[in-house]
């Protein structure tokens, strides 16, 4: 017997989608593998359309991770979205978007709202959590997995990020995953990096100086571990 929340965003589904088909911006994580799974399951028409961020990389905005950059990636993004879709016959876009999500600070919400994109899991009033649940109803191994959000996040804002700053945060955070912590954050302020967890995991015995080989290269000379542990939005306290 399926649960009232995956009856609820199957039908908010059947609504979204026109003529039985919609095209999904898929990322390949939590939200949007779960949305394309239960929309397939409720037998639609699924075209699954991917990026490659680094074209995102062009813009000023972006580059220079300014407080808007999210706005403006999403701009270039949905818009090339739209018009693949369209060229395909697919007349509705969609994207992951949960109820979590919209407490938060998203610049590129604006983005969505001017294009069109629809975002059935938030319209149907579904947070993170309660979308994992259809994602283990479901059997399906991404319910679990660890949100990664873009690694711009990671940077103070107008902050101009490089591709090689960007790999070295990658690895960093690799080296902490790999230690036994897959929710994890290694977020840049000047010459420091601060190491965020959940705070269940904390105090956290890391050897922190194979982190630090990795980052040194983009002038990071220490490591520390953030008190405050994992938590969403860190660059916007």
């Amino acid at each position: 017997m399926k649960s009232d929340n995956l009856l609820k965003l199957e039908q908010t589904i059947k609504n979204t989608a026109k003529d039985g088909k919609m095209a999904l911006a898929y990322s390949g994580g939590v939200d949007s593998s779960i949305l394309l799974a239960v929309a397939r399951g409720a037998g639609i028409d699924v075209l699954p359309l991917t990026f490659d961020i680094l074209k995102a990389r062009e813009i000023p905005q972006v580059r220079n991770n300014s407080r808007e950059r999210c706005y403006f990636c999403k701009k270039l993004m949905m818009t090339s979205f739209k018009a693949e879709a369209a060229e395909k016959g697919y007349e509705v876009l969609c994207d992951g978007t949960n109820a979590d999500d919209r407490k938060q600070y998203r610049p590129g919400f604006k983005a969505l709202a001017e294009l069109g994109v629809r975002s059935p899991i938030a319209e149907a009033g579904l947070t993170k959590e309660e979308l994992r649940e259809i994602g283990r109803e479901l059997g399906l191994p991404v319910a679990d997995k660890p949100s990664s959000p873009c690694l711009l996040t990671r940077f103070p804002y107008n902050t101009c990020v490089s591709e090689e700053m960007l790999k070295a945060v990658s690895a960093a955070e690799d080296i902490v995953k790999t230690a036994g912590h897959p929710a994890c954050r290694v977020r840049v302020f000047g010459t420091e990096a601060k190491i965020e967890v959940p705070k269940e995991e904390l105090p956290l015995t890391l050897e922190t100086n194979e982190i630090l080989s990795v980052l040194k290269p983009i002038g990071i000379e220490t490591v520390t571990v953030d008190p405050k542990g994992l938590r969403s939005g860190t660059m916007d306290e």
